[in-house]
């Protein structure tokens, strides 16, 4: 039997510029209660086209987390190898949404 890895295995939540940051679309990765990883996209303004990656951990990002809250963002070229694949994952699953 195949073992199958469910990255996001408290779902995923896509947060468009309509009604969330007015320049960019965001889909959020909850890889579990207290770590979520953020492919986002500047869709208007000065930075439109430019992707990034953010990653939030710790009880001021994650409701139930009692850890302490960490932060980080990178552009693509700067995203650590252990968070890329993640974050390519979240990105084509973004380009398959409508707009």
């Amino acid at each position: 039997m195949a073992t199958v890895i469910v990255p996001f295995r408290l779902g995923t939540k896509f947060n468009s510029h309509k009604v969330h940051n007015p320049e960019c679309d965001i889909i959020e990765g909850h890889i579990d209660e207290d770590t979520t990883l953020i492919y986002g996209i500047y869709v208007k303004g000065p930075k439109k086209g430019q992707e990034f990656c953010e990653y939030y951990s710790g009880e001021n990002y994650c409701v139930r987390s009692k850890k302490k809250s960490y932060s980080r963002a990178w552009s693509p070229v700067n995203i650590p190898v252990k968070y890329f694949t993640l974050w390519q994952l979240l990105r084509s699953t973004y380009e398959t949404l409508p707009k």
